[in-house]
């Protein structure tokens, strides 16, 4: 099935379709062992996933723009099985840095890099509890986006296809998609999951938020 490319001459797209699920079942369960708050990764070890898992999505948005989507046989039924549409909700933490000329390394936010690939996001704002690795009381950067008219993995749904769900990892309801910036609404800087949580309540009951940081 034309999963990963637009060609049939992909590389990806010439496996059998039950050969490709195993596939995206190993690299979906092997991307969400990922930390959701992570900032600090190494971008080249996000390539071979973005390759996989964000191809997913160019190709969808591909077949869209072009009309394709119900004319190649089976992808429209297989997207129906991860599309996420909507609102978006991304945690970047701290991450440990050494200086040069020091052995002793430090935590230092890191800087927002749009660099387009895939990232896991939330459908959830409440970071509050249920996630590894991330603390109620510490300080965070937050990123609000939208899907537009793209669409991201929903990594429950997808996984519960491909029978690799994982229940210790379900309350995350992570989303996969691109950090690209024209998708984001708004950034919020140095404040807790319990204030971000806060925040976003009184938004939603038309009450006054936090001071946000605009891009």
């Amino acid at each position: 099935m034309l999963l990963f490319d637009g060609s049939p001459m992909h590389p990806l797209n010439q496996l059998p379709f039950s050969v490709q699920k195993v596939m995206l079942a190993r690299t979906l369960t092997q991307f969400r062992e990922r930390p959701l708050c992570g900032g600090g990764y190494d971008e080249e070890s996000l390539r071979f996933y973005d390759g996989v898992l964000g191809n997913l999505i160019r190709t969808r948005d591909s077949f869209l723009d072009s009309g394709m989507c119900e004319s190649v046989d089976g992808f429209a039924d297989f997207a129906s099985h991860w599309e996420y549409h909507g609102d978006l909700y991304r945690i970047i933490g701290a991450a440990y840095v050494c200086d040069e000329g020091t052995e002793e390394p430090r935590l230092e936010m890191p800087e927002i890099k749009w660099h387009g690939m895939v990232a896991s996001w939330s459908k959830s704002y409440n970071f509050t509890e249920g996630f590894n690795h991330v603390y109620p009381g510490r300080a965070y950067t937050f990123i609000c986006a939208n899907t537009l008219t793209s669409a991201g993995i929903d990594a429950n749904k997808l996984s519960e296809f491909l029978g690799c769900f994982n229940p210790c990892t379900a309350c995350e309801n992570e989303v996969i998609f691109p950090m690209k910036r024209r998708y984001v609404t708004k950034v919020y800087k140095d404040i807790t999951p319990v204030e971000f949580k806060k925040m976003m309540e009184d938004a939603r009951r038309g009450g006054e938020g936090t001071t946000l940081v605009a891009l």
